[in-house]
Protein backbone atom coordinates (compact mmCIF):
# COMPACT_ATOMS: atom_id res chain seq x y z
CA UNK A 1 0.00 0.00 0.00
CA UNK A 2 3.04 2.07 0.92
CA UNK A 3 4.67 1.42 -2.54
CA UNK A 4 1.29 2.52 -4.36
CA UNK A 5 1.42 5.68 -2.21
CA UNK A 6 4.81 6.26 -3.02
CA UNK A 7 4.44 6.03 -6.67
CA UNK A 8 1.47 8.52 -6.49
CA UNK A 9 3.50 11.09 -4.45
CA UNK A 10 6.40 10.78 -7.28
CA UNK A 11 4.25 11.30 -10.26
CA UNK A 12 1.90 14.32 -9.06
CA UNK A 13 5.89 15.94 -7.91
CA UNK A 14 6.60 15.30 -11.51
CA UNK A 15 3.53 16.57 -12.96
CA UNK A 16 4.17 19.43 -10.62
CA UNK A 17 7.31 20.54 -12.06
CA UNK A 18 6.02 19.60 -15.89
CA UNK A 19 3.15 22.57 -15.20
CA UNK A 20 5.87 25.14 -13.50
CA UNK A 21 8.09 24.75 -16.35
CA UNK A 22 5.42 25.53 -18.87
CA UNK A 23 4.55 28.34 -16.31
CA UNK A 24 8.06 29.77 -16.19
CA UNK A 25 8.45 29.34 -20.49
CA UNK A 26 4.78 31.27 -20.31
CA UNK A 27 6.14 34.17 -18.28
CA UNK A 28 9.32 34.04 -20.79
CA UNK A 29 7.18 34.55 -23.69
CA UNK A 30 5.17 36.90 -21.87
CA UNK A 31 8.01 38.94 -20.96
CA UNK A 32 9.69 38.85 -24.33
CA UNK A 33 6.42 39.86 -25.87
CA UNK A 34 5.76 42.50 -23.70
CA UNK A 35 9.70 43.84 -24.53
CA UNK A 36 8.52 43.59 -28.12
CA UNK A 37 5.43 45.77 -27.91
CA UNK A 38 7.09 48.19 -26.00
CA UNK A 39 9.55 48.76 -28.68
CA UNK A 40 6.85 48.71 -31.37
CA UNK A 41 4.93 51.62 -29.03
CA UNK A 42 8.18 53.89 -27.95
CA UNK A 43 9.11 53.67 -31.77
CA UNK A 44 5.64 54.79 -33.03
CA UNK A 45 5.55 57.68 -30.95
CA UNK A 46 9.04 58.52 -32.26
CA UNK A 47 8.06 58.15 -35.92
CA UNK A 48 4.98 60.27 -35.29
CA UNK A 49 7.20 63.26 -33.37
CA UNK A 50 9.04 62.64 -36.40
CA UNK A 51 6.64 63.36 -38.69
CA UNK A 52 5.17 66.59 -37.07
CA UNK A 53 8.70 67.95 -37.35
CA UNK A 54 8.95 67.10 -40.64
CA UNK A 55 5.62 68.50 -41.43
CA UNK A 56 6.75 72.08 -39.96
CA UNK A 57 10.28 72.05 -42.03
CA UNK A 58 7.94 71.71 -44.90
CA UNK A 59 6.26 75.05 -44.20
CA UNK A 60 9.34 76.65 -43.15
CA UNK A 61 11.06 75.15 -46.44
CA UNK A 62 7.71 76.87 -48.81
CA UNK A 63 6.54 79.92 -46.93
CA UNK A 64 3.21 79.52 -45.60
CA UNK A 65 1.53 82.75 -47.48
CA UNK A 66 2.70 81.58 -50.99
CA UNK A 67 2.33 78.35 -50.62
CA UNK A 68 -0.29 76.63 -53.13
CA UNK A 69 -2.87 74.51 -52.00
CA UNK A 70 -0.75 71.53 -52.84
CA UNK A 71 1.75 72.50 -50.29
CA UNK A 72 -0.70 72.66 -47.79
CA UNK A 73 -2.39 69.50 -48.69
CA UNK A 74 0.73 67.95 -48.16
CA UNK A 75 2.03 69.39 -44.68
CA UNK A 76 -1.90 69.17 -43.05
CA UNK A 77 -1.61 65.27 -44.66
CA UNK A 78 1.98 65.12 -42.66
CA UNK A 79 0.42 66.55 -39.69
CA UNK A 80 -2.18 64.19 -39.70
CA UNK A 81 -0.12 60.89 -39.64
CA UNK A 82 2.39 62.07 -37.33
CA UNK A 83 -0.69 62.29 -34.82
CA UNK A 84 -2.32 59.52 -35.72
CA UNK A 85 0.88 57.47 -35.25
CA UNK A 86 1.60 59.36 -32.03
CA UNK A 87 -2.13 57.84 -30.66
CA UNK A 88 -1.65 54.62 -32.51
CA UNK A 89 0.80 53.74 -29.74
CA UNK A 90 -1.95 53.66 -27.19
CA UNK A 91 -4.43 51.66 -29.29
CA UNK A 92 -2.09 49.05 -29.27
CA UNK A 93 -1.15 49.24 -25.55
CA UNK A 94 -4.15 50.18 -23.03
CA UNK A 95 -6.60 51.73 -26.01
CA UNK A 96 -7.58 55.03 -26.60
CA UNK A 97 -8.01 57.77 -24.69
CA UNK A 98 -9.96 60.66 -25.20
CA UNK A 99 -8.67 62.90 -22.96
CA UNK A 100 -4.99 61.89 -24.28
CA UNK A 101 -6.17 62.25 -27.86
CA UNK A 102 -7.43 66.04 -27.38
CA UNK A 103 -4.17 67.02 -25.71
CA UNK A 104 -1.86 65.75 -28.59
CA UNK A 105 -4.20 66.94 -31.34
CA UNK A 106 -4.04 70.53 -29.59
CA UNK A 107 -0.23 70.20 -29.41
CA UNK A 108 -0.15 69.25 -32.96
CA UNK A 109 -2.03 71.86 -33.97
CA UNK A 110 -0.92 74.45 -31.79
CA UNK A 111 3.24 73.58 -32.53
CA UNK A 112 1.64 74.06 -36.52
CA UNK A 113 0.00 77.23 -35.72
CA UNK A 114 2.97 78.80 -34.35
CA UNK A 115 5.08 77.11 -37.44
CA UNK A 116 2.44 78.97 -39.62
CA UNK A 117 2.44 82.45 -37.82
CA UNK A 118 6.59 82.41 -37.89
CA UNK A 119 7.11 81.60 -41.38
CA UNK A 120 4.31 84.84 -42.02
CA UNK A 121 6.38 87.18 -40.07
CA UNK A 122 9.47 85.73 -42.18
CA UNK A 123 8.03 86.20 -45.40
CA UNK A 124 6.03 89.37 -44.97
CA UNK A 125 7.40 92.27 -46.50
CA UNK A 126 10.32 90.07 -47.89
CA UNK A 127 10.94 91.10 -51.55
CA UNK A 128 12.63 89.17 -54.47
CA UNK A 129 16.23 87.73 -53.82
CA UNK A 130 18.80 85.82 -56.14
CA UNK A 131 18.85 82.08 -55.65
CA UNK A 132 21.55 81.39 -57.90
CA UNK A 133 23.49 82.46 -61.05
CA UNK A 134 24.93 79.81 -63.87
CA UNK A 135 27.33 79.43 -66.67
CA UNK A 136 25.64 77.81 -69.38
CA UNK A 137 28.85 77.18 -72.07
CA UNK A 138 26.79 75.39 -74.67
CA UNK A 139 24.52 78.37 -75.02
CA UNK A 140 27.00 80.91 -73.94
CA UNK A 141 24.62 82.44 -71.54
CA UNK A 142 24.06 83.07 -67.82
CA UNK A 143 21.00 80.96 -66.33
CA UNK A 144 19.54 83.09 -63.40
CA UNK A 145 16.98 81.79 -60.69
CA UNK A 146 15.19 84.08 -58.18
CA UNK A 147 13.00 83.06 -54.93
CA UNK A 148 10.33 85.43 -53.61
CA UNK A 149 6.23 86.09 -52.91
CA UNK A 150 3.95 84.79 -55.52
CA UNK A 151 2.83 87.29 -57.96
CA UNK A 152 5.75 89.78 -56.41
CA UNK A 153 7.45 92.17 -59.63
CA UNK A 154 10.58 92.62 -59.90
CA UNK A 155 13.07 93.69 -62.31
CA UNK A 156 16.48 92.09 -63.21
CA UNK A 157 19.81 93.84 -64.17
CA UNK A 158 22.96 93.56 -65.26
CA UNK A 159 25.58 96.36 -64.00
CA UNK A 160 29.08 96.80 -66.46
CA UNK A 161 31.11 98.75 -64.40
CA UNK A 162 27.86 100.00 -62.44
CA UNK A 163 26.17 100.51 -65.52
CA UNK A 164 22.71 99.13 -66.29
CA UNK A 165 23.75 97.46 -69.89
CA UNK A 166 20.62 94.58 -68.89
CA UNK A 167 17.35 95.16 -67.97
CA UNK A 168 14.20 92.47 -67.54
CA UNK A 169 10.68 93.06 -65.69
CA UNK A 170 9.28 89.63 -64.54
CA UNK A 171 7.09 88.30 -62.23
CA UNK A 172 7.50 85.26 -59.32
CA UNK A 173 5.47 82.42 -60.58
CA UNK A 174 4.48 80.24 -57.14
CA UNK A 175 7.85 80.95 -55.11
CA UNK A 176 10.29 80.96 -57.91
CA UNK A 177 11.43 82.81 -60.87
CA UNK A 178 14.48 82.27 -63.96
CA UNK A 179 15.69 83.93 -66.90
CA UNK A 180 18.46 83.43 -69.28
CA UNK A 181 20.79 86.31 -70.33
CA UNK A 182 22.84 85.73 -73.70
CA UNK A 183 26.30 86.73 -72.87
CA UNK A 184 26.29 88.90 -76.23
CA UNK A 185 23.78 90.91 -74.63
CA UNK A 186 26.55 92.83 -72.03
CA UNK A 187 30.02 91.53 -72.58
CA UNK A 188 32.24 94.30 -72.19
CA UNK A 189 35.83 92.14 -71.56
CA UNK A 190 37.36 89.96 -69.47
CA UNK A 191 36.37 90.28 -66.14
CA UNK A 192 40.23 89.78 -64.98
CA UNK A 193 43.73 89.97 -66.74
CA UNK A 194 45.81 86.81 -66.35
CA UNK A 195 47.24 88.36 -63.32
CA UNK A 196 43.82 88.21 -61.84
CA UNK A 197 43.88 91.71 -61.19
CA UNK A 198 40.24 93.35 -62.09
CA UNK A 199 38.98 95.26 -65.88
CA UNK A 200 35.86 94.90 -66.08
CA UNK A 201 32.82 94.68 -63.16
CA UNK A 202 29.74 92.42 -63.58
CA UNK A 203 26.74 92.52 -61.53
CA UNK A 204 23.14 91.47 -61.01
CA UNK A 205 20.93 93.16 -59.48
CA UNK A 206 17.21 92.55 -58.42
CA UNK A 207 14.50 95.10 -57.43
CA UNK A 208 11.39 94.66 -56.19
CA UNK A 209 8.94 95.95 -53.14
CA UNK A 210 10.60 94.23 -50.84
CA UNK A 211 13.98 95.63 -51.51
CA UNK A 212 16.53 94.69 -53.60
CA UNK A 213 19.32 92.31 -54.03
CA UNK A 214 22.64 92.30 -56.14
CA UNK A 215 25.21 89.68 -56.60
CA UNK A 216 29.02 90.32 -58.66
CA UNK A 217 29.59 87.12 -60.78
CA UNK A 218 33.40 88.16 -62.28
CA UNK A 219 34.60 84.48 -61.58
CA UNK A 220 32.33 83.34 -64.35
CA UNK A 221 33.20 85.96 -67.20
CA UNK A 222 36.44 85.31 -68.70
CA UNK A 223 35.99 84.03 -71.88
CA UNK A 224 38.07 85.77 -74.50
CA UNK A 225 41.76 84.73 -75.30
CA UNK A 226 44.46 87.17 -76.88
CA UNK A 227 47.87 85.36 -76.76
CA UNK A 228 48.97 81.99 -78.18
CA UNK A 229 52.76 80.71 -78.15
CA UNK A 230 54.50 77.68 -79.66
CA UNK A 231 57.22 75.49 -78.25
CA UNK A 232 58.87 72.76 -80.25
CA UNK A 233 60.67 69.18 -79.79
CA UNK A 234 63.83 68.47 -82.44
CA UNK A 235 63.40 65.25 -83.45
CA UNK A 236 66.36 63.39 -85.25
CA UNK A 237 68.30 60.27 -86.19
CA UNK A 238 72.09 59.31 -84.85
CA UNK A 239 73.66 57.21 -87.54
CA UNK A 240 75.44 54.17 -84.99
CA UNK A 241 78.45 54.20 -87.26
CA UNK A 242 79.33 58.02 -87.95
CA UNK A 243 77.41 59.30 -84.90
CA UNK A 244 75.94 61.98 -87.38
CA UNK A 245 72.53 63.80 -87.00
CA UNK A 246 69.67 63.39 -89.27
CA UNK A 247 66.92 65.55 -88.49
CA UNK A 248 63.49 64.16 -88.96
CA UNK A 249 61.02 66.80 -87.91
CA UNK A 250 59.41 68.76 -85.15
CA UNK A 251 56.75 68.08 -82.09
CA UNK A 252 54.87 71.09 -81.99
CA UNK A 253 53.02 71.93 -78.55
CA UNK A 254 50.30 75.18 -77.91
CA UNK A 255 49.18 76.90 -75.60
CA UNK A 256 46.39 79.63 -75.68
CA UNK A 257 44.54 82.05 -72.95
CA UNK A 258 44.52 85.78 -71.36
CA UNK A 259 48.14 86.94 -71.96
CA UNK A 260 47.21 90.66 -71.14
CA UNK A 261 49.30 92.27 -69.45
CA UNK A 262 52.19 90.37 -68.95
CA UNK A 263 52.81 87.13 -71.62
CA UNK A 264 56.16 87.15 -72.93
CA UNK A 265 57.76 84.86 -75.53
CA UNK A 266 61.61 83.22 -75.14
CA UNK A 267 62.10 79.59 -76.04
CA UNK A 268 65.59 77.75 -75.99
CA UNK A 269 66.71 74.45 -76.40
CA UNK A 270 63.08 72.63 -76.66
CA UNK A 271 62.31 74.80 -73.13
CA UNK A 272 59.63 77.51 -72.82
CA UNK A 273 61.10 80.29 -70.98
CA UNK A 274 58.71 82.76 -71.12
CA UNK A 275 55.90 83.84 -69.24
CA UNK A 276 52.48 81.84 -70.64
CA UNK A 277 48.96 82.84 -71.11
CA UNK A 278 46.77 81.67 -68.34
CA UNK A 279 44.45 78.65 -70.46
CA UNK A 280 40.93 79.77 -69.21
CA UNK A 281 37.43 77.41 -70.28
CA UNK A 282 36.28 79.45 -73.55
CA UNK A 283 34.62 78.73 -77.25
CA UNK A 284 37.46 79.96 -79.74
CA UNK A 285 38.90 79.32 -83.46
CA UNK A 286 42.02 79.33 -83.84
CA UNK A 287 44.80 78.56 -86.99
CA UNK A 288 48.39 78.09 -86.84
CA UNK A 289 50.19 78.63 -89.79
CA UNK A 290 54.49 77.76 -89.92
CA UNK A 291 55.78 80.59 -92.13
CA UNK A 292 59.39 81.31 -93.17
CA UNK A 293 61.78 84.13 -93.04
CA UNK A 294 60.83 85.59 -96.34
CA UNK A 295 57.17 84.99 -94.99
CA UNK A 296 55.76 82.34 -97.09
CA UNK A 297 53.81 79.87 -95.72
CA UNK A 298 55.31 76.99 -95.19
CA UNK A 299 52.60 74.97 -93.20
CA UNK A 300 48.76 75.17 -91.91
CA UNK A 301 47.48 73.43 -89.31
CA UNK A 302 43.40 72.25 -89.86
CA UNK A 303 41.66 75.02 -87.81
CA UNK A 304 41.14 74.19 -84.22
CA UNK A 305 37.76 74.59 -83.07
CA UNK A 306 37.31 74.81 -79.15
CA UNK A 307 34.57 74.43 -77.28
CA UNK A 308 34.83 75.51 -73.18
CA UNK A 309 38.49 74.83 -73.93
CA UNK A 310 38.28 71.67 -75.15
CA UNK A 311 39.14 70.18 -79.14
CA UNK A 312 38.12 67.29 -79.82
CA UNK A 313 38.71 64.64 -82.70
CA UNK A 314 42.85 65.91 -82.50
CA UNK A 315 44.57 62.79 -84.81
CA UNK A 316 48.28 62.37 -85.35
CA UNK A 317 48.57 60.56 -89.14
CA UNK A 318 48.43 57.11 -89.09
CA UNK A 319 47.05 56.94 -85.93
CA UNK A 320 43.57 54.91 -85.03
CA UNK A 321 42.27 57.15 -82.28
CA UNK A 322 41.75 60.74 -81.66
CA UNK A 323 42.59 62.60 -78.44
CA UNK A 324 41.21 65.84 -77.11
CA UNK A 325 43.00 68.92 -76.84
CA UNK A 326 42.88 70.07 -73.51
CA UNK A 327 43.63 73.50 -74.07
CA UNK A 328 41.83 75.11 -71.49
CA UNK A 329 44.36 73.24 -69.01
CA UNK A 330 48.48 73.75 -70.62
CA UNK A 331 49.97 72.98 -73.31
CA UNK A 332 48.73 71.13 -75.83
CA UNK A 333 50.49 68.69 -78.43
CA UNK A 334 49.03 69.29 -82.05
CA UNK A 335 48.33 66.88 -84.41
CA UNK A 336 51.49 65.29 -86.64
CA UNK A 337 52.07 64.58 -90.08
CA UNK A 338 54.88 62.35 -90.20
CA UNK A 339 54.54 58.59 -90.59
CA UNK A 340 52.66 56.20 -88.33
CA UNK A 341 55.23 55.18 -85.15
CA UNK A 342 57.84 52.92 -85.04
CA UNK A 343 59.62 51.05 -82.36
CA UNK A 344 62.79 52.46 -83.71
CA UNK A 345 61.15 56.30 -83.30
CA UNK A 346 58.09 56.14 -81.30
CA UNK A 347 57.15 59.35 -81.57
CA UNK A 348 57.82 60.08 -85.74
CA UNK A 349 53.83 60.08 -85.31
CA UNK A 350 53.66 63.14 -83.14
CA UNK A 351 55.63 64.95 -85.41
CA UNK A 352 55.23 67.53 -88.06
CA UNK A 353 57.29 66.02 -90.81
CA UNK A 354 60.54 67.94 -92.08
CA UNK A 355 59.89 67.64 -95.54
CA UNK A 356 56.04 69.58 -94.53
CA UNK A 357 57.73 73.39 -93.55
CA UNK A 358 61.66 72.70 -93.66
CA UNK A 359 63.24 74.98 -96.43
CA UNK A 360 66.69 75.21 -94.90
CA UNK A 361 68.32 76.70 -91.85
CA UNK A 362 66.36 79.83 -90.99
CA UNK A 363 64.21 81.97 -88.34
CA UNK A 364 60.41 80.76 -88.85
CA UNK A 365 57.48 82.32 -87.27
CA UNK A 366 54.49 80.02 -85.57
CA UNK A 367 51.33 82.52 -86.13
CA UNK A 368 48.14 82.06 -84.64
CA UNK A 369 45.19 83.80 -85.63
CA UNK A 370 42.33 83.21 -83.22
CA UNK A 371 38.72 84.52 -83.37
CA UNK A 372 36.89 83.96 -80.46
CA UNK A 373 33.02 83.01 -79.91
CA UNK A 374 32.97 85.93 -77.68
CA UNK A 375 34.90 88.98 -77.97
CA UNK A 376 37.58 90.23 -80.52
CA UNK A 377 40.04 87.99 -83.47
CA UNK A 378 44.13 88.78 -82.73
CA UNK A 379 46.64 87.38 -84.58
CA UNK A 380 49.79 86.30 -82.68
CA UNK A 381 53.17 86.31 -84.06
CA UNK A 382 55.53 86.09 -81.00
CA UNK A 383 56.69 82.41 -81.72
CA UNK A 384 59.45 82.54 -84.05
CA UNK A 385 61.96 79.65 -84.03
CA UNK A 386 65.41 79.86 -85.71
CA UNK A 387 66.76 75.90 -86.78
CA UNK A 388 69.93 75.05 -87.67
CA UNK A 389 69.72 71.74 -88.94
CA UNK A 390 71.84 72.07 -92.50
CA UNK A 391 74.70 73.33 -89.99
CA UNK A 392 74.50 70.88 -87.80
CA UNK A 393 74.01 67.92 -90.18
CA UNK A 394 77.15 69.26 -91.99
CA UNK A 395 79.36 69.96 -89.50
CA UNK A 396 78.13 67.41 -86.70
CA UNK A 397 77.27 70.52 -84.63
CA UNK A 398 74.60 70.25 -81.83
CA UNK A 399 73.23 73.68 -82.00
CA UNK A 400 69.92 73.92 -80.78
CA UNK A 401 66.61 75.32 -81.67
CA UNK A 402 66.26 78.52 -79.88
CA UNK A 403 63.97 82.28 -80.31
CA UNK A 404 64.85 84.52 -83.07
Amino acid sequence: MSGLLDKATKSTKVKAKEVSQEALLIDDNSAEGDEINKNILIAMQVGGVITLLASMFLLVLVGWIYATWVDYAIAISVLLVGWAMYNGSDYLSTGLSNMKMAITAFAFAGLFIVTIVGTVFMNAGGGVSIASIEFDGDKDEIDLSFIGPRGMDYTIEVLVNGTVAYSHDAEINIDRGSHSISLDEFWAGNAMDMSDHSEVSYELKVTSEGGNDSFTFDSIMNREVDTSFVKVTERFHTDADTGNKEYTGIIVEMIIGMGDPDAVYDFYNTIFTGVAPKPIASDWTAILEVKSANGGEAYTYNSLNANEGSVTGLKHNGAEESYIGEFYFDWVVLPGTAETPSIFDPYRGDQLARDDFYGGDECYTFEVSITNALGDSYIDSSSKIEFFWDANEANSDDTPAEAC
